[in-house]
């Protein structure tokens, strides 16, 4: 079937009128109070939604545009995974510590959290031997989440902690770094020639 650019611009302009309404049909329709906004739009007709020319060739049925929504409202599924946290417990009112972060990272004394790589216990028969000994590494992590962990837990799991044969002992200083560095710099004069 031919169709001169006239009649193309009159289906554009009629398809594009019927997004517009269509979309603020299902944004309405999403809000918990539509029942009341949804009477208060005007519905449109036929002769809004088409020009006179071209009510022929459309077969748009007015019952089903007035009686059922153009979208249908989509469920709303949240996928952003939360983990509680409890910044006032009911005992002595005091946040508490997340479990989990205890258990998967640990803190160094200089701030920055590390731990282990995912799947260093998983199929390990088709892994080589130079990929195992990568995943048996720490890794640390950002600053970002080292932040967050710290919001996560106690001041008691912030402090330094001192244990018998630690075997992370000399991983708690990192006195190459100015900002972390505890002992002052020493200080060597210039030589005198």
């Amino acid at each position: 079937m031919y169709m001169s650019k006239c009649h193309l611009l009159t289906f554009k302009k009629m398809f594009k009128t019927l997004a517009v309404s269509a979309a603020r049909f299902a944004i309405l329709s999403t809000k918990s109070a539509s029942k009341c906004l949804i009477n208060t739009i005007p519905k449109p007709t036929v002769s809004q939604l088409l020009p006179q020319s071209n009510r022929s060739l459309c077969s748009i049925v007015t019952s089903n545009l007035q009686q059922k929504p153009l979208l249908q409202p989509l469920p709303q599924i949240s996928n952003e995974i939360t983990r509680t946290l409890t910044k006032y417990s009911f005992r002595k009112g005091k946040r508490k510590s997340q479990k989990k972060a205890l258990k998967r990272f640990y803190r160094l004394n200089w701030g920055i959290w590390i731990r282990t790589k995912a799947g260093r216990h998983r199929k390990l028969w088709k892994k080589s031997s130079a990929r195992k000994r990568r995943l048996r590494q720490h890794v640390f992590c950002n600053a970002t989440q080292s932040y967050m962990l710290d919001k996560m837990v106690g001041e008691y799991w912030r402090r330094p902690k001192y244990y018998v044969d630690d075997p992370y002992e000399p991983y708690h200083t990192r006195e190459e770094f100015p900002i972390t560095a505890m002992k002052p710099r020493p200080y060597f004069p210039k030589e005198e020639q």
